[in-house]
């Protein structure tokens, strides 16, 4: 049922158009297909594909033997991007066992539909639409004729403050602007990282923290965890801010406050409960543009880093730096030129793996 026509039209929707069938090309492998996408796609069929591509969940269809699909997937630091092109079946996820790490699945519909069955009822997830699928949670997702999802997979310890969300099992996001520009930027993102895989480590932790900047995003669109509207639209708004102020040094709680027009106690009280302080978040995120900045080209000195990511002085990057990621800067960015990134599990095959890799 998954020829080469239907090969062709699934990577024609990822490129987001930037790609169609040309004949007679030279690096063709295939009639419409070039080389390195056949390369990179995994082909799995019958009970034995089912088992495969089953990682934490349980697949079943109406006739095994007759199963097929392809996987697209490409390793980001923490996150995987992934696209499936699978026929009809359904897959069940348990919640996952407490020493595993939690993940979320977040994908669109392109092809074909999805069901999604939770203990909240069943929603129709419509070509165009986006939801997730969370370990933390029991859920059935039944795939619909041919069907194609694309996404990206994450940690649930890289989206704090939606557990009473992921615990839910599965969920579809609003059907809004950002939802639908996310959707389409998860699948340009894996065409062009699987067209050409060698763009520098500066672009990986780049496109890492965009993923996961995209994933956040999405899911400020539900209330956090014992939020109202309000402290939900608050908070959603001192992220913004934080995101386009955290690298000025003198930017501070206070300084956040008083943008918002609250009281510092009030500002605290937004965060009081959630799984990150409100030093935290920002700290945290002053520690990801270091990050990025220590992987850019060429070599930055540790003060530039420092003046660039939002902290007084190299001595206060070196010191906060080591202490929460483990490293020193330069052993951080010698680290993140010879050791091979992190994979999400959830796109592995199931004989591929061989105990937790987050």
């Amino acid at each position: 049922m998954i020829d080469d026509a239907e090969l062709a039209a699934w990577l024609g929707r990822l490129s987001g158009g930037l790609w169609a069938p040309a004949g007679g090309a030279a690096a063709e492998s295939g009639p419409g297909l070039p080389s390195w996408f056949s390369a990179e796609v995994i082909r799995l069929d019958g009970n034995l594909g089912m088992l495969q591509l089953s990682n934490f969940g349980t697949m079943r269809a109406d006739d095994p033997d007759a199963f097929e699909a392809a996987l697209l997937r490409r390793s980001i630091g923490a996150t995987m991007l992934y696209s499936t092109l699978e026929t009809p079946h359904t897959v069940s996820y348990d919640r996952g066992s407490p020493e595993d790490e939690d993940i979320v699945i977040v994908g669109m519909s392109n092809q074909g539909g999805q069901r999604l069955r939770t203990a909240a009822g069943v929603q129709l997830m419509s070509v165009g639409r986006m939801g997730f699928m969370s370990s933390m949670g029991a859920s059935a997702v039944e795939h619909l004729a041919v069907s194609d999802t694309t996404g990206v997979v994450v940690p649930v310890a890289a989206i704090p403050g939606y557990r009473h969300v992921l615990a839910r099992g599965a969920e579809m996001f609003p059907d809004t602007p950002l939802t639908r520009a996310a959707g389409a930027s998860f699948g340009r993102m894996l065409f062009e990282w699987a067209k050409d895989p060698d763009q520098g480590a500066g672009a990986l932790a780049g496109t890492e923290a965009a993923l996961l900047a995209l994933v956040r995003g999405l899911f400020r669109q539900f209330p956090g965890d014992g939020e109202t509207d309000r402290a939900s639209e608050l908070r959603a708004e001192a992220g913004r801010i934080i995101e386009r102020r955290h690298r000025d040094a003198g930017f501070d709680i206070e300084a956040l406050a008083a943008e918002l027009h609250v009281s510092r106690r009030q500002l605290f009280r937004l965060y009081a409960g959630t799984d990150e302080s409100l030093a935290g978040r920002l700290l945290r995120r002053r520690l990801i543009t270091a990050r990025e900045e220590l992987l850019s080209t060429p070599p930055q000195d540790l003060a530039a880093v420092a003046l660039r990511s939002g902290f007084a002085d190299a001595a206060a990057l070196r010191a906060q730096f080591s202490r929460h990621v483990g490293l020193s800067p330069s052993a951080f960015r010698l680290a993140a030129r010879t050791q091979p990134p992190r994979l999400a599990e959830a796109m592995l095959l199931t004989d591929e793996q061989s105990g937790p890799t987050l």
